[in-house]
């Protein structure tokens, strides 16, 4: 479906968009272009389409830390992780 400068204008007005006279042309090929590739992705059967792979999951394994002595910097650490203290004045 080829679109037309009128159906450009059209659309601008009811979009209440300012498109300047030099661009109708442009704009007009433009809304052709992405009609025309709507039109076929509808005629798509899908075929071609490969399915995703299985998804593996990981069984729920807490991770231990190999490094320690950045959690043993903090000023306040407790069984490996760090405590921040609360904020003052905060609800």
């Amino acid at each position: 479906m080829a679109v037309d400068t009128d159906t450009v204008k059209d659309m601008a007005l009811l979009a209440r968009i300012d498109l300047p006279a030099d661009r109708l042309e442009a704009v007009a090929a433009e809304m052709s272009t992405i009609l025309e590739f709507m039109g076929a992705i509808s005629k798509w059967d899908g075929d071609g389409v490969v399915p995703p792979p299985p998804t593996a999951r990981r069984p729920d394994v807490p991770i231990e830390p190999k490094h320690t002595a950045l959690i043993e910097a903090a000023a306040h650490h407790e069984a490996g992780q760090i405590v921040v203290p609360p904020i003052k004045g905060a609800s």
